[in-house]
């Protein structure tokens, strides 16, 4: 049971990787308010890359403090219930890529396959920057009562059910 569960987080996961080209980004800015903005991402098994200017407000708060949130969600006009919508929101760390080192022409040519060639020119400005995203701890979302969560690092996926709240509220009790 536990495998057929795995797999269908995975399928999830895949699914929304291929289908959603755009990441959601919450940021910190220097003032400790969040901002809210997207980006086109490319995701590379592991870590997520996004190509911003500076010009964003979201990327010099990642550049100010790189602790960031993000969402991946299905396109409401796509889905069979607005209150249902398949997700993946995780917290993760945010770090500059050198453009001289060898994964930086790696990603933008993945990053420009997936969704625009525009983005060779993007990255010849001086002012936009790729990040490197990497998640540590996130939730899915498949449907309802079908809430995971994911240890990113360790690659553990933990369903949220009667049990897990159960053992969550015999933690707070103690």
């Amino acid at each position: 049971m536990a495998e057929s569960k795995t797999n269908n987080v995975q399928d999830t996961l895949d699914s929304l990787h291929e289908s959603v080209l755009t990441v959601i980004l919450s940021t910190i800015n220097k003032d400790g308010g969040v901002e809210t903005s997207y980006s086109p991402y490319f995701f590379d098994g592991s870590d997520y890359y996004v190509l911003i200017s500076d010009l964003a407000p979201h990327s010099q708060n990642m550049k100010i403090n790189p602790q960031i949130s993000f969402i991946i969600i299905d396109d409401e006009s796509k889905t069979k219930n607005i209150y249902a919508r398949r997700r993946l929101s995780s917290q993760a760390t945010a770090e500059i890529v050198d453009k001289n080192s060898p994964i930086f022409e790696k990603v933008i040519d993945q990053l420009a396959k997936r969704v625009s060639k525009m983005v060779y020119m993007l990255c010849e400005m001086n002012d936009f920057n790729l990040f490197k995203i990497a998640p540590t701890s996130g939730r899915i979302v498949i449907g309802f009562g079908k809430t995971y969560l994911i240890d990113h690092k360790n690659k553990i996926v933990t369903p949220v059910d009667e049990n897990y709240v159960a053992n969550q509220k015999k933690q707070s009790d103690s």
